[in-house]
């Protein structure tokens, strides 16, 4: 009786855990729930399932819900199943939102071909609930079979939506590569700018010299003349200082050296990446130009070096060299090799911010040569000085 008590209380744990959270099986194919018409009664969706879905008559708008437990990357592909042997106006239109409902995707998709889009992918932070909208218009798409395939990629350095101002920016760790996109910049019907931008902040874990490259996949062929605009910038005054910016297409050098310049400890950038607004006029009349960028991903690369050099004494004795230098600010210890032949081997590592080791066993009268770098253990990440040489020779007696 105590176990089926237990085996009871169990299973009802699970059920209610289930309510809140995906615990569908990986692959698992499921339909959807056609009371899914508003935001509240958005359908929950577990990452690595496909869903199968209709829209009905009139007005029938059908709202997904995402959630990961850890950051990472949601990928949702759109499949229209059934389209039209003729050719007319409706579309499919597929709107994504971030966890307070804010537009940070959109993509469409003809009803007269049969083809699977990929929808830009959403950057997401763990605990957070994003959503899909599934509008069978303008011009309706009622009364049609789709399918929606979702998968999740797990990673700290994913953009995570929405950070589309400096107060929701997500922190850039430096010595890492962040990979984002821009997934909506567009007019919608009461001429209202509906836009996706991408805000991060930057803030050196020591004083150092940061390097930035802009990097993306190059496209050819014909492309629009928006691309994405960069701007790396600080607050000084009241305002914001351009200290970088620039104007990226598809199809430029996809490895732009953005920026290359030295911090002080504890200095804040803020780097913001959005599509550049582009229109065409015609009989005087400007009209909006979607963006070639919109889904594409781009990455920001980053360097790091310590601002950090140990003046290296050395002590040789018959048989040992002993290395030595003062405490340096901003290190945890430091990296030590010596050269045999013609390269460089590790000799060992230290977690002191003073420096004093000593390399044994070695031959006497002889030159060698050592290099020490010190590092700092900061937000995960190790950050590296640049080499100090030093030589020594062991006495004969």
């Amino acid at each position: 009786m105590k176990k089926l008590i237990v085996c009871l209380l169990s299973t009802i744990l699970v059920v209610s855990m289930a309510a809140e959270w995906p615990f569908t099986l990986r692959g698992a194919t499921v339909n959807e729930n056609d009371n899914n018409d508003t935001f509240n009664d958005a359908m929950l969706v577990t990452l690595g399932s496909t869903v199968n879905g209709r829209t009905g008559a009139g007005y029938d708008w059908d709202y997904y819900k995402f959630i990961s437990g850890e950051n990472g990357k949601i990928s949702i592909n759109f499949t229209n199943l059934e389209p039209n042997e003729v050719a007319q106006h409706g579309i499919w239109s597929l709107f994504l939102y971030g966890p307070n409902k804010e537009e940070i995707g959109m993509t469409t998709v003809d009803l007269t071909e049969k083809k699977t889009v990929e929808l830009p992918f959403i950057g997401a932070k763990a605990g957070n609930y994003y959503y899909l909208l599934v509008y069978p218009g303008p011009n309706f798409a009622s009364g049609h079979s789709y399918q929606i395939s979702t998968s999740f990629t797990k990673g700290s350095y994913y953009e995570k939506e929405a950070n589309n101002t400096e107060a929701s920016a997500g922190r850039m760790i430096l010595a890492h590569d962040y990979v984002g996109t821009i997934g909506a910049d567009f007019l919608d019907g009461d001429s209202n700018e509906v836009y996706d931008r991408d805000y991060y902040h930057i803030k050196a874990p020591a004083k150092g010299r940061m390097t930035m490259f802009f990097k993306h996949k190059t496209r050819t062929g014909k492309l629009a003349h928006s691309g994405w605009a960069v701007a790396l910038y600080k607050h000084q005054n009241g305002g914001n200082v351009a200290v970088s910016q620039a104007s990226v297409k598809l199809n430029s050098k996809n490895n732009l050296k953005f920026y290359s310049g030295t911090m002080d400890k504890g200095a804040d950038l803020w780097l913001n990446v959005k599509s550049t607004q582009d229109y065409s006029l015609t009989n005087g009349k400007y009209t909006f130009v979607p963006s070639d960028i919109l889904g594409e991903p781009y990455t920001v690369s980053t360097t790091f070096i310590l601002d950090a050099k140990p003046k290296i004494k050395t002590k040789a004795k018959k048989n040992s060299i002993t290395i030595s230098a003062k405490k340096i600010a901003d290190v945890t210890g430091y990296e030590i090799e010596m050269k045999r032949g013609k390269t460089f081997k590790k000799l060992a590592t230290t977690n002191k911010s003073t420096l004093k080791y000593t390399k044994k066993r070695l031959k006497k009268n002889k030159r060698y040569t050592f290099r020490v770098r010190a590092y700092l253990k900061a937000d995960d990440t190790k950050y590296y000085g640049n080499w100090v040489v030093a030589t020594a020779k062991t006495k004969k007696k």
